[in-house]
């Protein structure tokens, strides 16, 4: 779920990249505050759901729900790169 919504905004974020590569300090500040909007909106859904089973294997809270948004948000930057270049590329 997380990767899913995310995934839209980066898509947005990319498109808008591609036309215009000088945006992408507004897209990193973009995509910084909406960390915290999706992190609310998914700790509030799932609040109710277990998680004993990475509990388990060691993995605390935490790091159960930050790790998806580091991976997602170094993907993210890369993505962003990649097609910042690529649009300058075709110019």
């Amino acid at each position: 779920m997380i990767y899913a919504v995310s995934a839209v905004l980066t898509l947005a974020l990319s498109s808008l990249v591609f036309f215009n590569p000088y945006a992408i300090p507004m897209c990193l500040l973009l995509k910084l505050l909406s960390i915290p909007i999706i992190l609310y909106l998914y700790t509030a859904i799932t609040r109710k759901m277990d998680i004993y089973f990475y509990l388990n294997l060691g993995i605390s809270r935490n790091e159960y729900r930050f790790i998806p948004f580091v991976v997602e948000f170094i993907g993210f930057i890369l993505f962003i790169t990649l097609i910042g270049y690529l649009g300058n590329a075709i110019r």
